[in-house]
């Protein structure tokens, strides 16, 4: 593949609002669904069942944005591709409907949601021999230093375990900035980037020996991507994820 191309917080904001503009139509809902699918596909490829037959909990922690609804999307397909997601959603977002109707979605198909009153049981799941893998699905490409509670707080404990336990990052890992790469301490290192539509320049600072870096979020045809100065990128038959 060609040297990687990537998108400012600008023109990916930029590709949001078209794309769920009045001529396009997407709703905010079709492409979190895309979204959250995509990174729920890409732990089956990195993690699969099969190879872990001794563990199958995977802790998602979830922010009060669209990233963490990105977060409860991937935690419902988990569940039906075979792994026992856990949710940490500390602070739940009030803004739309939608993220009360994820909420019920979860509780439907019997994934337990941990909340701010829980705030100790959740690191019952930092434990390497107890969980596969950690998704950080917690600040998306408008998150600005510095991290807030109880956020700081969680961060710092993701900090201490993510050489034992592999991270999983939804677009731009906590404390990144979308441009910028890190810039909070303590931030998210993670084992897994998944850039959804595509790679943000952040993802410029991962080193490649550590972190597998996926491209998911397949929704935009190929004159779009053109548009906006990237190529398309090669998916493979009905895949949802690309590996970059």
């Amino acid at each position: 593949m060609t040297a990687l191309k990537v998108v400012s917080s600008k023109f990916a904001s930029e590709i949001d609002q078209e794309l769920m503009g009045s001529k396009v139509g997407f709703t905010l809902q079709q492409l979190m669904e895309l979204a959250g699918f995509s990174v729920a596909q890409t732990i089956q490829r990195e993690y699969p069942l099969e190879q872990n037959k001794n563990k199958n909990e995977v802790l998602i922690i979830v922010g009060p944005g669209n990233n963490g609804g990105d977060g409860l999307v991937c935690a419902r397909h988990l569940k039906l591709f075979g792994y026992n997601p856990i949710v940490y959603y500390p602070i739940r977002s009030k803004r739309t409907p939608f993220y009360g109707q994820l909420v019920n979605q979860l509780e439907f198909f019997q994934v337990p949601i941990l909340t701010e009153e829980q705030s100790t049981k959740w690191v019952d799941y930092l434990k390497p021999e107890k969980t596969l893998c950690i998704v950080d699905a917690i600040f998306g490409f408008s998150f600005k230093p510095p991290i807030r509670e109880p956020f700081g707080s969680i961060v710092a404990e993701m900090h201490k375990v993510e050489d034992k336990i592999p991270i999983v990052a939804v677009d731009i890992p906590t404390g990144w900035d979308v441009d910028e790469g890190p810039v909070a301490e303590p931030h998210t290192t993670p084992r897994v980037l998944v850039s959804l539509t595509v790679p943000k320049p952040c993802s410029k600072f991962i080193k490649p020996e550590r972190t597998a870096h996926y491209v998911g979020g397949r929704f935009i045809p190929n004159h779009f991507a053109e548009k906006y100065g990237f190529e398309p990128f090669p998916y493979q038959g009905t895949d949802q994820v690309l590996k970059l």
